[in-house]
């Protein structure tokens, strides 16, 4: 991924950094005494970076009930049922709920009623990737939540016939009526996630991440790894701005290294667009003038923005529909007008559902990096598509490329699949579950794209362009070995390979996955 240096036979390493890239003759002539010689088990190519990972809750999903996949609200309730069953006596169970409406033979969400039946007393909360919850009646009695609790500014209450709420709470500020009376995990759990996450994740050929939405605890747990040593995924932490909470109080503890350092200011600006919530500026099919969730407030976002940007600290927005888009970049611009932004890489994250190209346009004067997430796109592209129709193609990965705006690929995990490789397959193939071909095929990207996506443009998201993503003297020693080359691979050799843990992962010059380093003297 270095310009001036097409593929090479050799790279030496020393002290976690590279310091040679080229023939492999020229640099055993350079390398200095003692220097052992390693054969690579595959292609070599930079270690992954993932834009926007859920590391924490990959490890605390690891652990508790998990349901991706389902068929009906009957199964839905009968594994969680079995589930409750064989771990009996507890007060609060949170179930990791990654299903979609459209999975289901009945068309909708379970709700309250229905979990009912299966969890008696427990409170039982259905997390829906910390945009909506589903809680159970034990759970909205516990939180003092009945007919007479308001909707909370940015959030909705799903009510019956007789204004009762089903359970079904839509947007962070409305699931946080709940989950924030859910028992917080403790330190050594959060430790303990994180340790049981980044072996799986250098499986999947992933060296350093973007953690959007942390919380103080949880910036703790990476400062803390980060100091011990333990920490093997290099890690960019955004902190959640949330109700109530001063920017200056979350952002109180700026800069990191290598290891961890603290990011971006997240915010979260609409809804999903799997989950029908996402601002957009036609309406939302067979829901009157329903458009979607404006979930920041639009004064509050702009005295978040305002306030980074003065204090020269950046933000990240989650901006799913095109409505948001333009809502933040018109707050970006302002900001810019005070003072450039460029320099501070503010960024947009998801943003797929059809970003006008004044928009995209607009984007690349100010500097705004894109965090695009292709596995998600697979995992809801259908379902939007049957709403709207296959004419407005998400995701226009192509046209932000041309546009001229830098692409970070990542997952969203771990509600999506979460192999870079798997993202690479679906931004070139353009595919999407439950569907027989691709869906806005003109907006694929090429092999070559697809793989910046993964390294030298998620490393200038992290602000980590100058020593990751490339395999470039004085850049750090992390790579993968592939079983393909991802640039000359076919779709399909692409998709299987994904399927498969990667051969080797190294960050630092350390074996974090797979075999050791065989070493022999050079």
């Amino acid at each position: 991924m270095a310009p001036a240096r097409p593929p090479a036979e050799a790279m030496l390493v020393a002290g976690g950094r590279i310091a040679g890239v080229g023939g492999a003759a020229e640099l055993r002539a350079a390398a200095p005494p003692g220097t052992v010689e390693v054969a690579a088990h595959g292609v070599v190519v930079p270690g992954f970076l993932d834009s926007h990972l859920h590391t924490l809750t990959v490890g605390v999903e690891r652990r508790r009930l998990v349901i991706s996949e389902a068929a009906s609200i009957t199964e839905v309730c009968t594994r969680i049922g079995a589930w409750l069953a064989e771990h009996q006596g507890l007060d609060w169970v949170v179930v990791g709920a990654h299903f979609h409406a459209e999975d289901l033979a009945e068309g909708r969400l379970p709700d309250r009623y229905d979990l009912d039946r299966v969890t008696g007393d427990t409170a039982v909360v259905l997390d829906r990737r910390t945009h909506d919850a589903i809680a159970n009646s034990a759970a909205l009695r516990r939180c003092g939540i009945d007919a007479g609790t308001p909707d909370p500014a940015g959030g909705h209450l799903e009510r019956d016939a007789r204004g009762e709420p089903t359970g079904v709470l839509i947007e962070r500020p409305a699931a946080d009526l709940v989950m924030a009376h859910v028992p917080k995990l403790g330190h050594r759990e959060l430790r303990a996630a994180l340790a049981e996450a980044q072996p799986y994740l250098h499986s999947l050929g992933i060296t350093s991440a973007s953690e959007p939405g942390l919380v103080e605890e949880e910036l703790r747990v990476y400062r803390e790894a980060a100091a011990e040593g333990t920490l093997t995924l290099r890690t960019m932490g955004m902190p959640l701005a949330r109700p109530g909470v001063p920017p200056a109080e979350l952002l109180a503890e700026p800069g990191g290294d290598h290891w961890f350092k603290t990011g971006p200011l997240k915010i979260y600006l609409d809804g999903a667009g799997g989950f029908g919530t996402a601002l957009i500026s036609r309406p939302w099919p067979g829901r009157g003038d329903y458009h979607g969730n404006l979930t920041c407030p639009a004064d509050v976002f702009a005295e978040l923005v305002t306030y980074c940007a003065e204090q020269g600290h950046s933000v990240a927005v989650h901006a799913v529909g095109d409505a948001a888009v333009t809502l933040a970049l018109d707050h970006f611009e302002r900001a810019d007008a005070r003072r450039p932004i460029a320099p501070l890489r503010f960024s947009v994250m998801h943003s797929y559902l059809w970003p006008s190209p004044a928009d995209m346009a607009r984007a690349a004067r100010l500097g705004v990096v894109l965090s695009s997430q292709p596995a998600m796109q697979w995992r809801v592209g259908a379902g939007i598509a049957d709403q709207f129709g296959d004419d407005l193609p998400l995701a226009p990965l192509r046209d932000w490329l041309d546009a001229g705006v830098t692409v970070a690929g990542g997952s969203d995990g771990p509600d999506f699949p979460m192999a870079p490789l798997f993202g690479m397959w679906q931004a070139r193939s353009r595919r999407v579950r439950g569907r027989g071909g691709p869906i806005g095929p003109e907006q694929a990207v090429t092999a070559e794209e697809a793989l910046a996506m993964y390294t030298t443009s998620a490393a200038h998201y992290c602000f980590a362009e100058h020593e990751r993503g490339r395999l470039a003297p004085g850049y750090l020693a992390d790579w993968v070995e592939l079983e393909i080359d991802p640039v000359t691979a076919t779709l399909e050799e692409l998709e299987e390979a994904a399927s498969r843990p990667v051969l080797r992962t190294v960050v630092g010059g350390a074996v974090v996955h797979g075999p050791e380093l065989e070493e022999e003297p050079a």
